[in-house]
């Protein structure tokens, strides 16, 4: 394939890409990441905050943050696809760049990625710059160590698992010493300190919370073995990457393992995706997800599986059946994300109707919804607040912090004040503001930490959704905290 022809067909795609975003409704995860930039903080409970300075970027040039941050993204995916093109040009030759580049394209977890708002698409960008530096300066061009490092860091702002890139392709480099002249320590020094600057600020606003975001937990469960969590991680792997692209990948990552000893260019990218690939492994096993870093070593795979089948009869065939079958599942997922993006307008709608519709003397309620997606999206539709630092919809009090919901101010919490509530109760040192008002809560169910903290709870309007679920909005009145 032509390189004009190439990227004539990337530039349609892009097009394509940007007007199909425009047609489909938010998705929770964008309508979160919009949340995160109106209370910006070093990180957040899921990553870094690179995401949500992202989005804010886009609030600073007088542009809708969301709606052009969204269309932002089938851009990155051009850039990615531009990184990867140079990167197999730079290892092997057009015949693999091109068909580099079409792989990728068709693989549904790149769509998906490519047309949704989150970290996982800027990340694999900078990754790919990185890479792409870090070959020009294994060639001896050592300028090329001070921009691979501040790509890596870059990335890495957005995704952790962006620091298993560099930590690989530095373990590669000392490794080789004895087989290379000179190894740049000096190049190495400036990637270890660059990174470390950039996991600073969130380090250190996880240290302030007293966890860490990436660990295997204690001694013990650090090595348990999950058989029905690692087989629906299997189930996920096969369908972002569908069954035989997959497959392929998989197998293709052993022969890498084992041509990495006798050539070097598989020995660059084995350095490139290897850990990745073994932390996804490992979150497998223990039935935790990490298609994160599945995601971001899938470039320097899919290189080596190209350019070590080319030379086998048939193999243009059988790449073709595996990207059009490839191709066919990006369309289903895509058809169905459609379909479920359509269903939150209608929530939202349903929900200002409730909302209108009050009895007299409920003016004065709060919002609270089942689960960090169903807030996030009515949060969005609703005009969530940008002067206040809670949400506009809440979750239900839980004593558990599962999302960055938990961390957020909550109609749970009581906030200083020098007057008593109750002389009886003197450990909580303040009041609670929400005490007494009422409440609209919506999810599928009522779940039993709505019903003890209101006196009454009962149902106000059910909403049918088009995939046959049903919503329920509750009154809830006189909020009083759950009892101790």
């Amino acid at each position: 394939m032509k390189t004009k022809s190439l990227f004539t067909f990337l530039i349609m795609l892009t097009a394509l890409r940007c007007a199909w975003v425009a047609m489909q409704g938010i998705a929770p995860q964008e309508a979160y990441f919009w949340m995160c930039s109106e209370r910006m903080a070093p990180a957040f409970f899921d990553g870094p905050a690179g995401t949500a300075c992202w989005v804010k970027a886009f609030e600073l040039f007088c542009l809708h943050p969301l709606g052009a941050a969204r269309i932002a993204w089938p851009v990155l995916a051009l850039a990615a696809s531009g990184l990867a093109w140079l990167l197999a040009r730079n290892i092997y030759d057009k015949t693999v760049e091109a068909w580099c580049v079409v792989a990728m394209n068709a693989l549904p977890v790149f769509n998906r990625e490519a047309m949704t708002v989150g970290p996982a698409m800027p990340a694999l960008v900078f990754v790919l710059a990185g890479l792409l530096m870090a070959r020009l300066a294994w060639d001896g061009r050592r300028i090329f160590w001070g921009a691979s490092a501040a790509c890596f860091a870059l990335a890495i702002s957005f995704r952790y698992e962006a620091l298993l890139v560099p930590a690989g392709m530095i373990i590669a480099t000392l490794a080789s010493h004895r087989h290379r002249n000179k190894v740049d320590f000096a190049g190495l020094a400036l990637i270890v300190f660059i990174s470390a600057l950039a996991l600073w600020g969130p380090m250190s606003w996880n240290a302030s919370l007293e966890w860490v975001p990436v660990a295997g937990g204690t001694l013990r469960t650090a090595w348990s073995f999950h058989p029905i969590g690692f087989a629906q991680r299997l189930w996920d792997f096969s369908r972002e990457f569908s069954a035989p692209a997959g497959l392929v990948l998989l197998a293709g990552l052993g022969w890498m393992a084992s041509e990495a000893r006798h050539h070097v260019r598989a020995r660059f990218l084995l350095a490139a995706c290897a850990p990745a690939w073994l932390w996804w492994l490992y979150c497998s096993l223990r039935g935790e997800d990490a298609s994160a870093a599945a995601f971001l070593g899938m470039v320097p795979a899919v290189i080596f599986v190209l350019a070590a089948c080319r030379k086998f009869a048939g193999a243009s065939s059988a790449a073709s059946a595996i990207v059009m079958i490839a191709l066919l599942a990006t369309g289903f997922a895509q058809w169905r994300s459609y379909q479920e993006r359509a269903v939150w307008p209608i929530v939202a709608t349903e929900f200002q109707a409730a909302t209108r519709n009050l009895p007299p003397g409920n003016k004065d309620l709060f919002l609270i919804a089942e689960s960090q997606d169903l807030a996030s999206v009515l949060g969005y539709y609703l005009g969530a607040s940008r002067k206040s630092p809670a949400p506009a919809v809440f979750i239900p009090e839980s004593p558990n912090i599962s999302s960055q919901f938990s961390l957020w101010p909550s109609y749970a919490e009581f906030v200083k004040s020098t007057a008593v509530a109750d002389e009886y109760f003197t450990e909580q040192k303040g009041i609670n503001p929400f005490i007494g008002r009422p409440a609209l809560y919506i999810g599928a169910d009522l779940p039993q930490t709505i019903k003890g903290a209101f006196a009454t709870a009962s149902p106000l309007r059910q909403i049918k959704l088009p995939d046959g679920r049903t919503l329920t909005i509750f009154l809830c009145l006189d909020y009083q905290t759950l009892p101790l």
